[in-house]
């Protein structure tokens, strides 16, 4: 990752303009801090010339990145491939071929052109012939000083909520209903952290309520805990339009799934034993409870030892040993290809979706209007036992591949295949 500093120019009469909660200009700013930026100046005029002036010839060893961010809205696809290029000067261009409102200049030649910039950098820019210009990404600007501009630039930004790796019951059934509330809680100062701490509470509500011999209250925590998981979309989504994600935030969201996953089971199997309290009944439920717990600390494990990222998805079970640039370490088995069916392939496919907690929640909400609280806690123990007899022996298996390893020199990492 290059060193480099970023100058935000903001002199446009619209950079204060609110697009989804923040100003252009703050989107911008927050744009060039998530992707490294080491020092941010906001050129907002004239009066401040002088000031960018001093800034800049402060940049030390390090290049500048410019970007316009008063009359557009701005993402991290104009900028990132800037930062991979080798040229001296280079220039963000549109598909169009057109300048589309950043540039990248070493440091030494930055003070000297500072004024010809904050003047006019699209003359800057057209005046580099020999620039590297690089094409940018996706969702990465729009401009936005006109009422027309702005509401195609809310929808560019709003794709950010679309996630390719959602499954069906998640983008179908959960995202259509999360949106919405989402557009309401852009226009708030509520964070993704507190919702996320939201969640959880409701969450457990939700557990607590179940556990309750009564259907009414059987439907009524099902309802919660489902409401919870649609609101729990809110959270990742709001963090990436605002550009509020962190590694806390991450795990923040990721513990209160597997806590409100593994409550609702207890809940459940405690509704079970208030209407038949037999013995194996109340035996299944700390036996149940431990096929949870080791799963999620099998899965967990490798996320922090291993990829040092939160988020079961993550996961991946059948590793192997590898030897790669960085020395000994672990990369997926291939595995063969033993069903060729189409139909049996697709059965697979969805018995994996089955499998999410939010198939799981919808599940469980449609069963208790019909009193089928056997069929969820005998749904919720098989899963559970399932899923353990899976990733307890390949958590097994990864500790002696972590300590053979170690014998060989490296350290736990992902070798890139």
């Amino acid at each position: 990752m290059p060193v480099f500093d970023a100058l935000i120019l903001a002199d446009s009469p619209h950079a204060k303009t609110v697009l989804l909660g923040l100003t252009l200009v703050e989107r911008g700013r927050r744009v060039v801090a998530k992707l490294g930026a080491r020092r941010v100046f906001v050129f907002e005029g004239p009066p401040t010339a002088d000031a960018a002036r001093t800034w800049i010839g402060e940049l030390g060893d390090a290049d500048l990145l410019v970007v316009r961010a008063g009359d557009q809205v701005v993402h991290k696809p104009l900028l990132e491939a800037l930062l991979r290029g080798r040229a001296d000067r280079r220039i963000a261009i549109g598909p169009d071929g057109e300048y589309a409102g950043a540039l990248w200049i070493r440091g030494a030649e930055a003070a000297r052109l500072v004024d010809a910039i904050v003047a006019d950098d699209a003359a800057v820019a057209a005046s580099w012939t020999d620039a590297e210009r690089i094409v940018h990404g996706d969702i990465a600007r729009h401009p936005a000083t006109t009422p027309e501009e702005r509401a195609g630039a809310r929808e560019m930004l709003l794709r950010l909520n679309i996630k390719t790796e959602d499954n069906p019951v998640t983008r179908h059934i959960y995202r259509p209903l999360s949106r919405p509330l989402t557009r309401l809680l852009l226009h708030t100062p509520i964070t993704p952290n507190q919702i996320s701490y939201v969640v959880g509470v409701l969450g457990l509500i939700g557990c607590w309520l179940t556990a309750q011999p009564g259907q009414n209250a059987l439907v009524w925590g099902a309802a919660t805990i489902f409401f919870a998981g649609v609101l729990d979309g809110c959270d990742g989504e709001i963090a990436r339009i605002k550009l509020t994600s962190s590694a806390y935030g991450a795990w923040l969201d990721t513990i209160v799934d597997e806590i409100t996953t593994t409550g609702c089971y207890i809940g459940i199997a405690y509704h079970v034993y208030a209407h038949y309290p037999w013995g194996w009944v109340a035996w299944s439920i700390p036996l149940g409870t431990l096929t949870y717990v080791a799963s999620i600390y099998a899965i967990y494990y490798f996320c922090i030892v291993v990829i040092k990222v939160g988020g079961s998805q993550f996961y991946i079970g059948t590793l192997e040993l590898a030897e790669g640039p960085d020395g000994w370490g672990l990369r997926e088995k291939k595995r063969s290809p033993h069903i060729t069916s189409p139909l049996l392939r697709m059965i697979g496919r969805w018995a994996m979706y089955m499998k999410t907690r939010d198939f799981i929640n919808l599940a469980t909400l449609g069963l208790t209007f019909v009193n089928g609280y056997w069929v969820i806690y005998g749904g919720m123990l098989f899963g559970g036992a399932l899923t353990a007899s899976i990733v307890v022996p390949e958590h097994i298996r990864l500790r002696l591949q972590l300590r053979e390893i170690a014998r060989r020199g490296g350290r736990p990492h992902i070798v890139s295949s």
